[in-house]
């Protein structure tokens, strides 16, 4: 009896696990069933792109004053509020593609406050290619991350400008001559340049940097005076050399047209007084790039027929003048928009204030 008893309590306890065994593998094929019907979980946003985004949406809610030296409202500035570890930290992430399970970047959105901080996004990661070295004119990534990046300008340029069409944004510059001006006696102090900005389809970033140049104006004048060109200072929010040389061959720097010194180009411009395609164009200033050209703006509408540019042109003294007592001032720069005016402009009026 003993031993049958025995027996009878290893095959019970053998039973109990088997059924403990059965039990556990259906409550794990249950789970699986349930959590592959389950939707999949978002992928986790990057601390750095988190950190990009709501310093830009920051920047872009604070009310924009003319004077204010703290806040410039666009993508340079909302680009240079970042340390340069987030952002080489994002730029990395924030283009990524589905393969590496990175985020992706958003769509652009229609708010004004929301398409400058997408474009700052992606000027940052324009700006961290350019550091490389790589010719952005013929590679490929550059190039794909150029063009979006224009996009994006474009977008932000429509929202806080107008949407105007084929028809392109003015900028007025408000001149003030010196005593020191040879013919001052006889016309005074006063004078003024219309730049015509390039159609943003060709060039949106450098018509965008100089819009915002104007928009946050402080101070500036002409101190360059050569042969070929007349260069001003400009002091403003935007205080970055633009990120890429955007170039144009539909626009190139013919006499009348506006560039960014520089290479990189900005904030300091020039006026051509000379045909400039081969002393600005592509492969004018290095061998290293033979694609590389000075960025351009526009075109003087007003100022070359009447004498204007002429007279800034006669600044006492050759090359960067020294004595600041030489210079032409820019005491004042006016956005100018198509509109009812006697010109077809109107002064842009829009409040600083980011909508």
């Amino acid at each position: 009896m003993g031993y049958d008893a025995n027996v009878k309590s290893r095959k019970s306890e053998q039973r109990q696990r088997l059924m403990m065994i059965g039990s556990l593998i259906a409550l794990s094929a249950a789970f699986l069933l349930v959590v592959s019907l389950l939707p999949p979980s978002p992928l986790p946003v990057a601390p750095a792109i988190v950190a990009i985004e709501k310093n830009a949406a920051d920047i872009m809610t604070k009310p924009l004053r003319r004077g204010d030296t703290k806040i410039a409202g666009d993508a340079v500035v909302a680009s240079s509020k970042i340390s340069n570890k987030v952002k080489s930290a994002a730029t990395g992430m924030a283009m990524a593609t589905v393969d590496d399970q990175r985020p992706q970047p958003r769509s652009f959105p229609k708010s004004e406050m929301e398409a400058a901080a997408a474009r700052a996004l992606l000027e940052a990661r324009v700006r961290e290619i350019k550091k490389t070295g790589v010719i952005m004119e013929v590679d490929e990534e550059s190039l794909k991350m150029t063009r979006k990046l224009q996009e994006a300008t474009k977008e932000v340029l429509k929202l806080r400008y107008g949407d105007f069409g084929s028809k392109n944004y003015r900028v007025e510059l408000i001149l003030e001559f010196q005593p020191s001006i040879p013919d001052y006696a006889e016309k005074g102090k006063d004078g003024s340049i219309i730049i015509e900005m390039a159609p943003i389809s060709l060039v949106p970033c450098s018509v965008y940097n100089f819009m915002e140049i104007a928009r946050t104006w402080k101070s500036g004048a002409f101190r360059r005076n050569a042969g070929h060109v007349l260069q001003a200072l400009a002091r403003s929010n935007v205080t970055e050399s633009m990120p890429f040389q955007e170039y144009s061959e539909e626009y190139p720097h013919k006499k009348g047209t506006v560039g960014y010194a520089g290479r990189p180009s900005g904030p300091e411009f020039y006026v051509s007084i000379a045909d400039n395609s081969k002393n600005h164009g592509p492969g004018s200033q290095q061998k290293k790039n033979p694609y590389e050209a000075d960025c351009i703006i526009g075109t003087v509408v007003k100022g070359m027929e009447d004498g204007t540019v002429a007279r800034v042109h006669k600044m006492p003294g050759q090359g960067f003048l020294s004595n600041k007592d030489d210079w032409v001032l820019i005491s004042a720069m006016r956005i100018l928009v198509p509109g009812d005016g006697p010109d077809g402009y109107v002064e842009f009026s829009k409040p600083l204030e980011s909508t």
